[in-house]
């Protein structure tokens, strides 16, 4: 027997407690922004620059689409030392964070952990080399901050 929402729906108007069994709450790291409006760290915040990078770099590769737009894009979302970020248009409006000295830095280092991870799994193709330049971009945008 398979339950729908309006089943539930009706249960739980009668017995409330129904809703301390239904799984509820955040499913993923970006749904935890939405139970709490708070900045992202932004070593979290890289992280999840990187999952939407690799996302949209892995559709365009299934698509036969050349990757230079999501590399336009890349620069538009993870940037170096002058530009400011912009994220995202789908993504909630956070309110703007008072970067620290070490922003930037722990920014792109939670970027180019998260894709090296995705490299690891993907091994040696098309979409890994060109995920080892984004690899690459971060590690130099880290390099010159330090100096």
């Amino acid at each position: 027997m398979k339950l729908n929402a309006k089943l539930l729906a009706i249960i739980g108007k009668r017995i409330p407690a129904i809703y301390d069994v239904i799984p509820r709450g955040p499913q993923a790291l970006l749904s935890y922004v939405a139970l709490n409006p708070q900045p992202l760290p932004p070593g979290h915040l890289g992280a999840a620059v990187a999952s939407e990078f690799i996302r949209s770099a892995w559709l365009a590769d299934r698509a036969g689409l050349d990757l230079k737009q999501v590399f336009d894009d890349l620069d538009d979302w993870c940037p170096t030392r002058p530009k400011k970020i912009k994220l995202p248009p789908w993504w909630p409006p956070f309110p703007e964070p008072e970067p620290h000295p070490e922003w930037l830095v722990d920014f792109h280092f939670g970027f180019a952990a998260r894709v090296a991870a995705s490299v690891a799994e993907i091994g040696d193709t098309s979409l890994g080399q060109s995920l080892n330049k984004a690899i690459d971009r971060s590690l130099a945008a880290i390099e010159t901050a330090k100096i």
